[in-house]
């Protein structure tokens, strides 16, 4: 589920939350694999802007999934900023070979994306996860502790 109602206004929800070691929340995401052109940024800023005003919390990375690319995107509490972009094949086909041969539904470009996101975090796969190099630049990797929908 996308949205939750509360106080009769619809409030955006992360598809994926990641966590950093000190249980604090890291990285909020939306991911789509439909073909329906929507604003996910717009989204995903708009999770960000709502734990700050209601909850006090920055949370510092969020991220878009699409079947083409993800977007990594820094957050201060005022604004959100774009920092690593790249083509989605390029991490998912490390986790699903056929990824750029077949049909992704949302539910399982969301498992793959939350693999990923673990596999960075706990090296469950491979020793050297996908972006590893580039998301430990960025600052994320070492605070990754875990993530899930």
């Amino acid at each position: 589920m996308d949205v939750e109602k509360l106080s009769g206004k619809t409030i955006e929800i992360s598809d994926i939350t990641a966590w950093n070691k000190n249980g604090q929340k890291l990285l909020v995401s939306k991911v789509r694999a439909r073909d329906i052109v929507e604003d996910i940024t717009a989204k995903v800023e708009e999770i960000l802007k709502f734990e700050y005003e209601h909850n006090r919390i920055i949370i510092p990375f969020a991220m878009t999934a699409t079947r083409e690319d993800i977007n990594f995107f820094k957050w201060d509490g005022k604004n959100l900023e774009t920092i690593y972009t790249f083509p989605t094949h390029e991490v998912m086909s490390e986790y699903d070979s056929e990824f750029s041969k077949k049909r992704i539904f949302e539910y399982y470009l969301e498992t793959l994306v939350e693999g990923w996101l673990r596999d960075l975090a706990y090296n469950w796969k491979t020793e050297n996860p996908p972006k590893n190099q580039e998301l430990t630049q960025i600052g994320f990797v070492e605070k990754l502790a875990d993530a899930a929908q």
